[in-house]
């Protein structure tokens, strides 16, 4: 794109003026660097902080008083309070360093009802304070020890936190349960007008009034609560019942999915501005006075999209002003369907930074355990593009293959493997560990899976064994893999096998940021069992080669494609089995290697070399077409609309699989002004478009690719005159306005030079400098100050940012001399 005539005279009449004329602006084509999250490329480490170290004996009960269903402690019963605590946490920190994680998530630490419905709340998902540490699990000044001594550690916490409900306070007449819906029970405000909760829905923008609500009439049940319960919530808010749904049990379908009580727990009204200012408040608390490092959020699909567009932007904003640029939230989204078009809305409609990748772990256990083929398993990650949008992408998402709700991946292994032996059940669990440390994304360890837990019985509670000696009679004569020990051992042990790999894939990533945070690259063969990809740092441009075979019976050798050049080598980095590495393996004419792999194994392979230089490809942009027309129709999944997308496609012929496309937008009636929409690191390159809030019906836009082989070569491809008719539903959040720069770069000179954009747009507005298209680190003000040239020669770009978009600034040129 050009910058317009206007600005650029401006511009160079500024810099005349200021005696800087070797500062100028810029044309040409535009490449931002794929975005990669401030956190991204940790590996969680996820525990059930009741289940991993009792620390001390004098909280068991968490000091409430009376027997076992008063206070929920019963060390012999899967479904009560075990012991564990902080304190115990706290002693295990060395432990967890050896493993190689790099962040510890725990379970919502907040005060729970102690006991409902026959079973405990050591799971910390039946909050009723939300501004309290549970008293089982220890204190405030507990938890901010715990960590304190994380961060020292070099861990970063991970809270898990709920906002969809609270716990079972709220009953209805005859203590009835069945939901009724909005149709045969609206919502009515305090005078009997009838609403609607989707009418009332507050995201973060506009008027907070609504119509009042009453007790009494407003509601599809009248919500009843024990005297001894009236205000045991925190915050006190929390005990209106007129902030609550009121309809009964969620049917995990339609309305019910986002309005209903989840098994009878308090299911919040989440519309209501005063619901979502007070989540925002209390959970910025926890941030600011704590210095927590994430949140993994509950339930997040059973919440309102409005909550979320209020929500996600205010704790990043947040973080920011508690110093904390890298908080990350992740949304559990459970869906056992690979639904990745819905799964992917959370972080691109919603906007939460990202989810937990339940594509992936019903993928890998379908290839790993179930034997399934590589070309299906590769269908999953052919669809990660639907993660990426301007501000986001599938390699924050955090993945995973067992927790405490689905089961323990062990478990799965023998269900779907009958009759195996030990030895095979042992390389099915490395191989499915291998996929989860070494493919894109952000690696979840499920606590105990390093030391052979399986599970009793499968799902949820069963699957939640003590890491200390266990008494509960399930747990304490579980047998566990790869050792002698059981659950009536203590279960700490650094030297079991499993420990001992995990740490071994851990480090691997740690020592090489391509396994991190690098593009995956997909490589098909012609063997069902064979799945396999490289992964490039986009600085380093050295290749990784993994290749994965999940044949039980047949040693397979293959023809790998690769992006070597004839004669180049590869060294053996990893080895699943007992060699540890690889013998080194050599590009053929093609570039393709000759990889053997015995059953259930799999290696790594680094290239000698980074890739060298490469004629530039052609590019092509095939969707959408120049002329045509866009009108987005829309989805609707249990309770939550969403305007369809459209594909945004460019094809490259060339190359060597290396490189990056830029998707860009211009509009007709604001010209010089480019959106960015996203870059694509591997092919297919492309976006899923959505418009932005603040896109008029009528608008016609300017689309354009821009292809970087990040070694010199860039090429571009335009589409123009393309319509945009509508949507039929609200996309992004309604009533944002992309940010729209008033002031293109300018810069003042002295001994140093300042660079500054100014903009407009929904806030609080974001900023990152690029300088020769990568992010200048720390460099996120309007205003950037430059040491003297030629140290800071280069070609400079802002980018400003809010939820609703991104828009570019001109490039302008510093030169290497004044």
């Amino acid at each position: 794109m050009h910058t317009p005539p206007k600005i650029s005279r401006l511009v160079f009449l500024f810099l005349l003026t200021t005696g800087l004329s070797g500062l100028g602006l810029s044309a040409g084509p535009i490449t931002v660097p794929r975005f990669t999250h401030p956190s991204a490329g940790q590996t969680y480490y996820f525990v059930l902080t009741d289940r991993f170290a009792n620390g001390r004996t004098d909280n068991d009960t968490g000091v409430f008083p009376g027997g076992t269903e008063e206070h929920g402690f019963d060390p012999t019963r899967i479904g009560y309070f075990h012991g564990g605590d902080f304190a115990g946490m706290m002693t295990k920190l060395d432990y967890l360093k050896g493993l190689g994680v790099t962040a510890v998530w725990v379970t919502p630490p907040f005060q729970n009802k102690p006991v409902q419905a026959g079973s405990a709340g050591y799971h910390g998902y039946w909050v009723t304070d939300f501004l309290k540490i549970d008293p089982h699990l220890g204190t405030n000044e507990d938890f901010q020890a715990f960590v304190r001594a994380c961060h020292d550690r070099g861990l970063k916490v991970c809270m898990d936190i709920i906002v969809n409900h609270t716990a079972d306070v709220i009953h209805f007449p005859d203590y009835r349960v069945e939901y009724r819906d909005s149709k045969a029970y609206p919502l009515r405000d305090a005078a009997g007008v009838v609403l609607k909760e989707r009418g009332l829905a507050y995201n973060g923008l506009g008027d907070t009034a609504r119509p009042a609500l009453s007790a009494d009439t407003s509601f599809a049940y009248q919500p009843i609560v024990p005297e001894a319960e009236k205000t045991v919530k925190n915050p006190a808010w929390l005990n209106d019942v007129t902030l609550y749904h009121n309809r009964g049990n969620s049917a995990f379908r339609d309305e019910s999915s986002i309005h209903g009580d989840f098994s009878g727990l308090d299911d919040i009204f989440t519309e209501h501005p005063r619901v979502v200012q007070g989540m925002i408040e209390l959970f910025s608390s926890w941030v600011r006075d704590y210095g927590v490092d994430a949140f993994r959020i509950d339930t997040a699909r059973h919440v309102n999209a409005e909550f979320w567009q209020a929500f996600g932007p205010a704790i990043r904003a947040a973080a920011r002003e508690a110093g904390r640029p890298g908080f990350i939230q992740f949304g559990e989204v459970a869906n056992d369907l690979m639904d990745v078009p819905l799964l992917s809305e959370f972080s691109t409609h919603m906007p939460l930074d990202t989810t937990l990748d339940f594509g992936f772990f019903v993928a890998t256990r379908n290839f790993v355990s179930r034997g399934g083929t590589a070309a299906a398993y590769t269908d999953l990650f052919q669809r990660d593009d639907l993660y990426t949008d301007h501000d986001s992408n599938i390699h924050s998402t955090t993945t995973f293959i067992g927790n405490h709700d689905a089961g323990r991946f062990a478990y799965f292994l023998q269900q779907d493997n009958p009759g195996a032996t030990p030895a095979r059940i042992t390389d099915l669990v490395k191989l499915g560990h291998g996929l989860l440390y070494l493919a894109r994304g952000q690696p979840v360890l499920y606590y105990g899976d390093e030391q052979g837990m399986v599970g009793r019985g499968g799902w949820d509670m069963q699957a939640r064994e003590s890491m200390f000696a266990s008494r509960a009679p399930d747990f304490r004569d579980a047998p566990l893999l790869a050792t002698a020990r059981t659950g009536a051992d203590d279960k700490f042990d650094p030297t079991h096998p499993f420990y001992r790999f995990f740490a071994r894939l851990a480090a691997l990533r740690n020592e090489h940021a391509a396994l991190r945070t690098g593009a995956m690259v997909l490589r098909a063969t012609d063997q069902d069992e064979i799945f396999a990809f490289s992964r490039f740092d986009r600085t380093e441009h050295v290749e990784y080669l993994a290749v994965f075979n999940n044949s039980r019976t047949k040693s397979v050798t293959v023809a790998m494609p690769t992006s070597q050049a004839a004669g180049a080598t590869l060294a053996g980095l990893f080895a699943s089995d007992d060699a540890g590495r690889s013998a080194a393996l050599t590009a053929d004419a093609a570039g393709r290697v000759r990889v053997s792999l015995p059953p259930l194994q799999f290696a790594v392979w680094r290239a000698a070399a980074p890739l060298g230089p490469v004629a530039a490809p052609a590019i092509a942009l095939v969707n959408p077409t120049g002329g045509g027309a866009l009108k987005l129709g829309q989805r609707e999944v249990d309770g939550l609309v969403f305007p369809l997308r459209v594909e945004v496609r460019a094809e490259i012929a060339g190359g060597d699989g290396l490189g990056e496309v830029t998707f860009t937008l211009e509009r007709a009636s604001r010209p010089g002004q480019i959106e960015y929409l996203g870059t694509d690191d591997a092919a297919p390159y492309r976006i899923f478009w959505r418009p932005a809030p603040d896109l008029a019906p009528g608008e016609k836009l300017t689309f354009t690719a821009t292809h970087d082989t990040l070694r010199g070569q860039v090429t571009s491809a335009t589409v123009a005159d393309v319509s945009f008719v509508g949507t039929e539903a609200p996309s992004g959040i309604t009533g944002a306005k992309v940010p729209f720069i008033t002031r293109q770069p300018v810069a003042s000179g002295g001994v140093t030079t300042m660079l500054s954009v100014t903009a407009e747009g929904t806030g609080p507005l974001e900023y990152q400098w690029l300088r020769d298209g990568v992010e200048v680190a720390g460099a996120t003000a309007a205003t950037l100050t430059l040491a003297p040239a030629p140290a800071t020669a280069g070609r400079y770009r802002a980018l400003v940012r809010n939820p609703a978009g991104t828009t570019l600034s001109a490039e302008v040129v510093v030169p290497a001399t004044p």
